[in-house]
């Protein structure tokens, strides 16, 4: 079993927690951190950042909405930072909730599973080193590719519901969950190993 870290950026706590939290996480040698985005840091910034404050642990990021980030700049923030700081890199992608993509960007979540798949593979050819060639029913990315080295990270997708899990079976390396009880888990991992099939 491999255990990380997920930073709580949570509403009422001090935005500097999150570097305070990260050297905690990197001086008890955790290997990977998860670093999400809420209404503080920019996930890339403070990536960066604790890359900056902290010597070895691996850096993931998300879930991160693809109803409101575009796969490139998606890849060109995880190569960024990769870039910048030598760590592995990883990132999650997800549909988030209407209070972050309808309230706070403004943007619809409609079609966002299909929204998911598609981001999901012009993601990955992405981090890959590929060019994205990707024109799809809600997301687009054709001809761009990361001048940076890339990265290579793996792909995780949060899911939730059976569009979700059918996503994370066709594109991604992991599956990542939140606040679920153990019963709800275990559906969820039948409902991935069905998708799978």
């Amino acid at each position: 079993m491999r255990l990380s870290v997920s930073l709580g950026l949570w509403q009422d706590r001090p935005p500097s927690e999150a570097l305070d939290t990260a050297r905690a996480a990197d001086a008890a040698g955790y290997p990977e951190l998860w670093i999400g985005e809420m209404a503080t840091w920019d996930a890339f910034a403070l990536g960066t950042a604790i890359g900056a404050a902290t010597s070895r642990i691996s850096l993931t990021f998300g879930p991160l909405a693809v109803t409101v980030r575009d796969p490139a700049t998606i890849a060109m923030g995880v190569a960024s930072v990769a870039a910048l700081t030598g760590r592995e890199t990883g990132v999650a992608l997800g549909t988030s909730s209407d209070v972050v993509v309808r309230g706070w960007h403004g943007r619809s979540r409609d079609r966002s599973a299909t929204a998911l798949a598609e981001s999901a593979v012009a993601v990955r050819q992405l981090l890959t080193g590929e060019k994205s060639d990707v024109d799809g029913q809600v997301v687009g990315s054709r001809g761009y590719r990361l001048r940076l080295p890339a990265p290579k990270s793996p792909l995780t997708i949060a899911a939730f519901g059976p569009r979700a899990l059918d996503v994370a079976a066709r594109h991604a390396d992991r599956m990542v969950v939140n606040l679920v009880s153990p019963a709800a888990a275990a559906s969820l991992v039948r409902g991935l190993r069905a998708a799978a099939d």
